[in-house]
């Protein structure tokens, strides 16, 4: 397959490789990194930050066996929970509370959405919400996962989770509600 033998120039630090293994995986990358920051600037920290692992541990991806897409995610997410947990500890603040629990509605209108502005319904969550959101339903983390990765309860993680699903539905349902006047 042509991405292996890209990978083993890669490896061997051919720079024209890894500028052509950047440009191949960079746009997907700097999706999954917006979808976990607040800003471009942190997203474009957070990618610059995982292809300096990416390129330092390239080496040890099971070219065989393993998901090459999966580890590169893996690896941006890392990055931007370590952001995350770097900022949130900098603000000494927490960012986990909001509303109760209930399903998302209008689906209609999710339906219509596209992604550009799914993301900017996302990008209105409260950063732990998103994070939990983004973690849990677009990566597919457990719980567990969550809990262990962001140093909270498993509990925690749900009800964010579910918080996170109202805050969205109501602002999808105030979007509905704007299309209508």
């Amino acid at each position: 397959m042509e991405i292996n033998k890209l990978i083993l120039r890669c490896i061997k630090q051919d720079r024209n490789s890894q500028k052509e293994f950047y440009m191949l995986t960079s746009d997907r990358l700097m999706n999954v990194s917006r979808r976990y920051t607040n800003s471009v600037e942190d997203a474009k920290d957070v990618l610059q930050n995982a292809y300096v692992k990416i390129f330092i541990n390239l080496k040890n991806c099971d070219l065989k066996n393993g998901n090459i897409d999966g580890w590169l995610s893996r690896i941006v997410v890392n990055e931007a929970l370590q952001l995350y947990r770097k900022k949130k500890k900098d603000n000494n603040r927490d960012i986990l509370y909001q509303k109760g629990l209930e399903e998302m509605s209008a689906p209609e209108i999710i339906a219509r959405l596209n992604a550009e502005d799914i993301l900017k319904l996302m990008k209105r969550l409260p950063e732990g919400y998103r994070m939990i959101f983004n973690m849990s339903v677009v990566e597919g983390f457990s719980h567990k996962e969550i809990s262990e990765q962001l140093g909270i309860g498993e509990s925690t993680s749900r009800s964010q989770l579910s918080r996170a699903k109202e805050l969205l539905r109501d602002i999808i349902n105030d979007q509905k509600k704007a299309e209508l006047c």
